[in-house]
Parts: C-alpha cells; structure tokens; sequence
C-alpha cells in the first residue's frame, strides 16, 4: 500500500494528524504542513520496548549480573503483579494516549463538510472491527467454539476505546468539555470500583462484569485486563490524549508555552494519581482510575519532551530510527506476534554468533532481532509502504 494514510489510532498520516497548522479555515494563504516529527518517535519508541528492547533489557541483566544498574533496567520490563506499575505496564496504554493526541489533528479536520460527520463515525467503527478481528487473531487461532476463544485484545480495547472517544469528540467537540467528560469517567470508574466488588483479582466489578459479560477465555482466569470496564478506562485516557493534542495546536501560545503547561499538566495528573494510591491503588490490570491518571501524565511528560527536543529545538536526527518504526508500529506488532522472527533471525545471524564466546551469544541475537526488523521497516519506509488499519 504505497502512499496510504496511516490509521490515526496507531499512525500520523502526513497530510492530517501531523500537520502543525489549524484545521480551521483562515483568510491568509495556508501554512506549509509540518508533520509532528515527536509524536512518530514516541510511537515508535513506545512499539520498540514490546518488539526486541524488553529482550534486549532481560538478556543483559543475564549476562552481566553484577550490573545493579542493569538488574533495575530489567525489572522495568515485566508487568507488576496487581498493584503499582512498571514501564511495562504503559506500554499499550500509551498508545491509547498517542490515539487521542492524533486526534486532536485529525478527527474534525472536515468535519465541515456535507455527510463528513457520518463517514468520519463510520471510518471509526469500521477500524475498530477491523483491530477487534486483528486482535483476535493475535491472541490464537480462531475457533467456532466461542468458548476456547480470547475475543478480548490489545487491539480490540485500542480500536473500540478510540472509536467511543472519537464519536465523544465529535458530539462534544468544545475541548475543556471533553476534558470534563474524560473525568466523569474516572469518577464513575473510581465508584463503581469503590461501591462494587473489592480490589482483588476476582472480587473487583471488572471481574464481575468480565465473568457475566465477556464471552470466551479470561486472560487473568477470573478477569481480563483488556476487559469490558477496561475499555471504558482507556475511553477516559484516550480522551486525555486530545486534550493534549489540542494544546500542541493552540496557536495563543508558543511553542515552549505549549510545552511548560502539558508537561505541568503531566505533574499534577501523575502527583494526583500517587498521591492518593494508598486509599484507591493503581492497578492496571483492572485500569483503576489512579492507572490512567498515571499512565495520562506520564504520557503527557513523555510528549512534551519529545516535542520540545524534536519539534521546537529541531533536534531530529536521533529519532529517525524510532520513527520508521513508529510510522509501521501495527505491521511491526503484527509481524512480530504472529511470525517466529526470533527463529528467522538466529538462521540469518547464527553464523556471526559462532564467533563469539557463547555466554554472549543471546546477547548478539537480542540486538541482531532489533537491527533485523529495523532494516525490514526502513525497506517499506523508503518504499513509502505503511500499513494501516
């Protein structure tokens, strides 16, 4: 698919949702549209911890043992328990914030337009089905027996989440009404958590409503972190996200101006959320309200400085490699959950390793698996070949 637009749940087609300029009409000629160069690195970034980076980090706290430093890098990359966070468990819900900020470019960009509301709904919708379905496959093979089937997915809560939030957004349309309506839903998440059920694995509503509700297999047994109330979490961080993106576009400010007050805005939703974690925990298996505020601030601080290094200070080349692969982040997870490219890599690079000593030898392939599918991304880059949904 040479010259497609990327989907903006997961891409930034160049054209729309990277565009620095206003969708609003204006008298004076049109401003050259200058792609959000941040917000592909940060996808990519986000898409190279789940794709050969989380590897790379457990095979070097194996290698070298006596690296504290190493051994705390590692620990990052595996998913807590129940309570607390890790940078692991923001991997997927960042890219619900990267949708709603990607949004922010695009969603109302024609919405003037006779019939545009409707196909921008439909569009939604259909991309959701489209991820539900991918995401189904992901999880392994289909089968007519719903009942040996895993219908909840990664994919499936990105695509319904932003096609919810997107149909709020075009309803709401006013942004600080939009931030609003993301909080209502923390707060009916928060009661709900509160008054229904505890905060353990299967006693918590999410597990209620997933064991009543949720067809086929539970990921966590008795609930599923991709479950039916899940969704509705990431519907509020989705629409945390476009707020945000609405602040990159707010021409009243400066640059640095835009920067300072998302990168506060990440501050207090994050201060807000570990502040009162001793009384509602953060829990993202089950999305508690105090996850998302975490996961939006953190989202927030991460966007700000990728903005302010790449997009204000034109520090660019360092982040081209997370771009090719941010611009290809569904074909790169696709690939890579589906295909055994750790087996394609070692017969590609087994050679090479046999020069080495053979404790480094997982070492070498961790890093030749990033390098290997680096290359294949940058192939369909320059080809102009983006995958969307």
């Amino acid at each position: 698919m040479k010259d497609a637009a990327l989907p903006d749940s997961l891409q930034l087609p160049d054209d729309t949702p990277g565009s620095m300029t206003s969708p609003e009409a204006t008298d004076a000629a049109p401003e050259p549209k200058r792609r959000l160069q941040s917000l592909d690195a940060l996808r990519g970034l986000d898409m190279l911890c789940i794709v050969g980076l989380d590897s790379l980090a457990r095979i070097l706290a194996q290698t070298f043992p006596e690296q504290a430093s190493l051994q705390t890098f590692s620990e990052q990359f595996g998913h807590k328990a129940w309570e607390g966070f890790a940078l692991y468990d923001l991997v997927f819900p960042l890219f619900v914030f990267i949708a709603g900020v990607s949004m922010a470019f695009s969603l109302l960009k024609k919405s003037g337009e006779p019939g545009a509301w409707w196909k921008t709904l439909l569009h939604l919708y259909k991309r959701a089905i489209v991820l539900i379905l991918l995401g189904c496959l992901v999880n392994g093979a289909l089968s007519w027996n719903p009942e040996n089937m895993r219908f909840a997915s990664v994919l499936g809560l990105i695509g319904i989440s932003c096609a919810v939030s997107g149909t709020i957004i075009l309803l709401v349309r006013k942004t600080a009404a939009v931030a609003a309506t993301a909080l209502l839903i923390l707060g009916g998440i928060a009661y709900l958590q509160f008054n229904f059920g505890d905060f353990t694995p299967e006693g918590s509503i999410n597990a209620i409503i997933d064991r009543s509700w949720l067809p086929g297999i539970l990921h966590g047994g008795g609930y599923d972190p991709e479950g039916l109330l899940c969704i509705v979490s990431a519907i509020a961080l989705a629409l945390l996200g476009y707020t945000t993106g609405a602040a990159l576009k707010y021409k009243e400010c400066t640059p640095l101006m835009r920067f300072g007050f998302i990168f506060l805005c990440g501050a207090a939703l994050l201060s807000i959320s570990l502040v009162t974690a001793e009384y509602y925990p953060i829990i993202k298996r089950i999305w508690t309200s105090t996850f998302v505020l975490a996961a939006g601030g953190i989202g927030m601080f991460l966007l700000a400085l990728f903005y302010l290094v790449i997009d204000v200070w034109n520090l660019r080349a360092w982040s081209f490699p997370l771009k090719v692969i941010g611009m290809n982040a569904l074909f790169a997870y696709i690939l890579t959950s589906l295909i055994d490219f750790g087996t394609l890599n070692e017969r590609i690079f087994s050679g090479c390793a046999e020069l080495l000593e053979p404790d480094y030898a997982p070492l070498f392939f961790a890093a030749s698996y990033i390098i290997l599918l680096w290359l294949l991304l940058f192939g369909m880059y320059r080809q102009r070949i983006f995958v969307k949904a």
